[in-house]
């Protein structure tokens, strides 16, 4: 029962999710997908103790996403993990959700578990969780993990621009369901709503933007880590 651990536990809410996922559906075990999900996982963790190293799943859901929770596991849709061309495209995603660990954005969780193990099935969990951490983490924490994921691909030596084209495949699973939304936000002719220099009126509407869809849009992401990559790069240089 789920009530027989203690729900302030990290590591047992996430040895429970993990099994009552694996009830609702099955985890790829095709070679050459745990082959490149090893890989890409062992390359970002080449430095962390074997104690502490997070393991990456492919659950066969039909939602396209990534998450995380408390405990050792990262979760990627196999909907999404067979869009994923390259190791660097992988290497993002896992570390997006690695980051969320290290900058510890699972302890917003505390108070909802008791919530979460009481979701059937696989699906509804995964939609459920998917959007608790956009409730939870809010943009300033998913552009935090983005920077971070960033660094530990480049830490790991993954070049930074390939795994960029990670958007190019959110952006065209977007268009093809239709949501220009998340793909433009609020301002179709702006990539770069971030912009330091951009007037105070389009600050406040991605602002707004952001609090509803819990991302910035994935064209404003892409453009924001471009240029920190961009800085990365000429700070580097620069020493």
């Amino acid at each position: 029962m789920a009530s027989d651990f203690d729900l302030k536990d990290g590591a047992a809410i996430g040895e429970w999710l993990h099994a009552r996922i694996a009830e609702a559906a099955l985890f790829e075990e095709a070679d050459w997908a745990i082959e490149r999900v090893c890989r890409v996982e062992d390359r970002l963790q080449f430095d962390r103790p074997e104690a502490e190293r997070l393991v990456v799943e492919i659950p066969w859901l039909e939602l396209f996403t990534a998450f995380t929770g408390p405990g050792r596991y990262i979760y990627i849709s196999r909907r999404l993990f067979e869009r994923c061309a390259t190791d660097e495209h992988v290497a993002f995603i896992v570390a997006h959700e690695l980051a969320h660990h290290d900058l510890q954005h699972l302890n917003l969780f505390a108070g909802w578990a008791e919530k979460l193990i009481h979701l059937p099935g696989s699906d509804l969990f995964a939609a459920a969780f998917h959007a608790l951490e956009s409730r939870l983490y809010g943009p300033e924490k998913e552009c935090d993990a983005d920077r971070h994921a960033l660094d530990l691909c480049l830490a790991a030596g993954y070049d930074g621009a390939r795994c960029l084209g990670i958007f190019d495949i959110f952006e065209e699973y977007a268009l093809h369901y239709g949501d220009l939304d998340i793909v433009h936000g609020p301002d179709r002719d702006s990539d770069d709503e971030l912009d330091p220099d951009a007037p105070w009126t389009t600050k406040a509407q991605i602002w707004a933007w952001q609090r509803k869809r819990g991302y910035l849009p994935i064209r404003d992401r892409r453009q924001m880590l471009l240029n920190y990559l961009a800085e990365i790069t000429t700070d580097a240089e620069s020493e």
